[in-house]
């Protein structure tokens, strides 16, 4: 939806892939923030799927707000703005760094569950994000009968796949995939097999990063990393210093077989989630977080 919203920028949080990214404010209350992501209207094609995606999503907690877009003309030249919910606490990486790196095994499943009804929405919808990794999950403050909280959301979908795609016109083919390496499925290197079943891999190598304060492929370079994924008969690593009931979790998202890798559904049954709060409670506080307004920002969105 087009959007008579008046604002004013702010500063420039930085330069994301598909355009500038900055912080503005609504002139109508000074108490609304929002991000707003500006691109060449001849060059906004990628922003414009985002804001078609992000309006199936309207009023998922577990999805980055948008509130519409309009064009605007800056020096003689047509721009598109895209406007989207502010996340004055970065990302799911500043999270972990709050953390001091690694996160209680309590508050990873509590924060896997929102994930995991976020992905549910996603794929109940016929969408497929492709690239879920830290950077693309967004820390907004929240407050529940009085105790400070935080939710967790799913930003960024340009690379995401919509319904009625087909994969024989995907721009990303065979060693031309989409997403972040370290969170590639096997099939969607080595097939270009795009389905739900992508991103319960890419959450599986989220929660062990959550869990160990590391990449799930551990260190491994682009070359060793893509060479596994296209022999496609090993996952990363499961923490062995985690509950029966978490390694049972990632063993069933990092099955080889997409076909039968868990949906976002079937996980939320699984007994790590399944009496996981989501309200806060005593033994499930995160730490004390620090607003943030820095250029690390851009890449959240």
């Amino acid at each position: 939806m087009s959007t008579n919203m008046e604002w004013l920028r702010l500063k420039k949080l930085g330069q994301g892939t598909y355009g500038t990214v900055y912080l503005a404010m609504s002139t109508f209350t000074d108490e609304l923030y929002f991000a707003v992501k500006n691109a060449n209207l001849e060059d906004s094609s990628t922003l414009q799927k985002e804001r078609r995606i992000f309006q199936k999503f309207r009023g998922t907690n577990e999805v980055v707000g948008c509130y519409g877009y309009c064009v605007s003309n800056e020096g003689g030249v047509s721009k598109y703005n895209l406007l989207l919910e502010y996340a004055p606490m970065g990302s799911l990486l500043n999270l972990m760094k709050d953390y001091g790196g690694r996160i209680p095994e309590s508050h990873v499943r509590k924060y896997t569950k929102m994930l995991l009804r976020g992905l549910s929405c996603i794929d109940n919808n016929g969408h497929v994000h492709c690239d879920l990794k830290p950077a693309n999950i967004l820390v907004f403050p929240r407050e529940v009968d009085g105790l400070s909280d935080i939710q967790l959301k799913i930003a960024d979908f340009g690379l995401a796949k919509e319904p009625g795609e087909d994969d024989s016109d995907m721009l990303f083919r065979m060693y031309q995939y989409r997403g972040t390496p370290c969170y590639m499925s096997p099939e969607s290197v080595q097939f270009a097999e795009i389905t739900p079943a992508l991103d319960i891999w890419s959450l599986g190598c989220i929660v062990v990063e959550m869990i160990t304060g590391r990449i799930a492929w551990g260190n491994l370079d682009s070359k060793e990393l893509f060479n596994k994924l296209v022999i496609g008969n090993e996952s990363p690593e499961i923490p062995e210093y985690i509950s029966e009931n978490g390694k049972d979790f990632l063993r069933r998202c990092f099955e080889l077989d997409h076909r039968y890798r868990w949906t976002a559904d079937a996980l939320l049954t699984h007994p790590f989630v399944d009496d996981a709060p989501l309200q806060p409670v005593e033994n499930c506080q995160p730490p004390a977080l620090m607003c943030v307004v820095n250029s690390a920002l851009c890449e959240n969105y």
